[in-house]
């Protein structure tokens, strides 16, 4: 007697058709109508852009990093040349995000950075490392969550450690965070899904074992509220090196001076 394959056993049972796996969402056009709609509008971030960093697991490298770090004199700053401060930091400095879509991928402009993350829906990452900022970006979904792994970051994001006192204010807590380097094999991993239809979560955790002893969740967990009509149009953004607005730390205000003169005034304030 003749023996049938598993899979034909399968394709009688089924209606005479092979099994096969279902089609992974976000492959098609059709698509569209079962995702969260992510796509209406624009998000705006409601969160602070800085993390909290309470009770990070440091390595003893990072700790001896952190103990020789000073504020304003190691920041690397990024706007006296319009250089994209890399994630997660643009996403939330550099709202509002408009999401795209087309079968197989994901786009987030960043309008205030005019800056475009491409995410491979259900693909695979690069097999030639070619570092960015904004990082090689892979996701699938999971339910009503779309779940983006990131990897082969440039070296000179603003990645952040720390901070050293919280200031009420989200450019006073950029001059007292703590950034360093990353290591090579760094990975973040975000969880984005709807809360309701006009809130968004963005939720990262960051896989680094040259920084923490153990997989970092980033706080406060991202908050985005939705524009839509013509709030929510995507808009051109364009960058001038002229001027800086950094913060001035005693003062607690934004002032605008010449970058180089504004840095080396507040390099003096640290080392007072």
């Amino acid at each position: 007697m003749k023996i049938f394959p598993l899979l034909a056993v399968l394709a009688v049972v089924l209606g005479g058709q092979p099994a096969s796996a279902s089609p992974l969402l976000g492959s098609s056009w059709s698509d569209i109508q079962k995702m969260p709609d992510f796509f209406t509008g624009n998000w705006q971030s409601v969160s602070a852009m800085v993390d909290v960093a309470e009770g990070a697991p440091y390595t003893d490298k990072a700790k001896a990093y952190i103990a020789q770090y000073k504020p304003i004199h190691d920041l690397p700053y990024a706007g006296a040349t319009c250089k994209t401060p890399g994630m997660p930091i643009v996403q939330r400095a550099g709202s509002p995000l408009k999401f795209f879509f087309e079968p197989g991928l994901i786009a987030i402009y960043v309008e205030n950075d005019s800056a475009t993350r491409f995410i491979k829906v259900n693909g695979q990452h690069d097999s030639v490392s070619n570092p960015t900022y904004l990082g090689d970006s892979i996701a699938h979904f999971e339910g009503d969550t779309l779940v983006v792994e990131s990897t082969d970051f440039a070296d000179d994001i603003m990645f952040q450690y720390g901070v050293f006192k919280k200031i009420d204010s989200p450019f006073g807590s950029i001059t007292n965070s703590i950034f360093g380097p990353h290591g090579p094999n760094m990975k973040m991993v975000e969880r984005i899904r709807l809360l309701d239809a006009d809130t968004l979560e963005d939720r990262l955790t960051v896989y680094d074992d040259t920084v923490w002893t153990k997989p970092y969740v980033s706080m406060p967990v991202q908050i985005f509220k939705r524009n839509r009509g013509a709030a929510g149009l995507p808009r051109e953004w364009q960058c001038t090196s002229a001027i800086a607005m950094p913060f001035d730390v005693n003062a607690n205000k934004a002032i605008i001076k010449d970058p180089a003169e504004a840095l080396q005034e507040l390099e003096k304030q640290t080392q007072q």
